[in-house]
């Protein structure tokens, strides 16, 4: 007897053995159903993925490729611009390219990295003792505006907005710490170049330049 057999007795009519048998057979088609959505999600799962990292390492490639061939261009029109006239530029800083047609145009940033070598420790005890000693005395407020421009980042270096600010007050105060903390700050200072930012723009409907957007997580 059959299974199909089996399953159209009614149940007292079965023995132990048959019902157990029953019993097996539906887990394995339970097994094979499982079995079968997992082969089918596996699979839809890796075609997918197959095809999204396909298009991300083209688009990789071709954005390593358009970060070469604009920075060889930028070069090159730096350069004729530096020449351009009678007198040359040595500019090396950002510049922008406009098309004739004035919708498109393209802009080199500098990107750079604010950097404060070891005499900036010595800096900071100084102006710290006198900002404690002296200023946290007279004017609370003042003080917790000073304290709070040598605040340093989660990867523990000064912000360079925050020290600009806090150089803005150097003539404030005459104590000897204070003028040699702030002038050890600056030497401690040097910007170091990392490479350039390329912005590619085009005006909208309304007449201003919007950014082409090549980051992701601007989109």
């Amino acid at each position: 007897m059959n299974f199909e057999e089996l399953l159209k007795r009614p149940i007292d009519e079965l023995t132990a053995d048959q019902m157990q048998d029953i019993l097996n057979h539906k887990r394995k088609l339970q097994n094979e159903k499982q079995e079968k959505e997992r082969r089918d999600y596996e699979q839809e799962r890796d075609n997918d993925m197959g095809e999204l990292i396909a298009l991300a390492t083209e688009i990789q490639t071709k954005a390593a490729l358009l970060k070469e061939l604009t920075h060889t261009k930028m070069e090159k029109h730096q350069e004729k611009l530096n020449n351009y006239g009678m007198i040359r530029s040595n500019s090396k800083g950002g510049f922008s390219l406009m098309h004739s047609n004035k919708t498109v145009r393209i802009k080199r940033r500098r990107d750079t990295q604010p950097i404060w070598d070891e005499r900036s420790t010595k800096a900071l005890e100084l102006i710290q003792a006198f900002l404690y000693d002296t200023v946290k005395k007279r004017d609370k407020d003042l003080f917790e505006m000073l304290i709070g421009f040598l605040v340093k980042n989660k990867k523990g270096d000064l912000d360079y907005a925050s020290v600009m600010n806090l150089l803005s007050h150097e003539t404030r105060f005459d104590d000897p710490r204070w003028k040699e903390g702030l002038r050890l700050l600056k030497q401690s200072y040097s910007n170091f170049l990392k490479g350039y930012q390329y912005d590619f723009e085009k005006q909208n409907t309304e007449g201003k330049f919007e950014r082409i957007e090549l980051n992701f997580s601007a989109l």
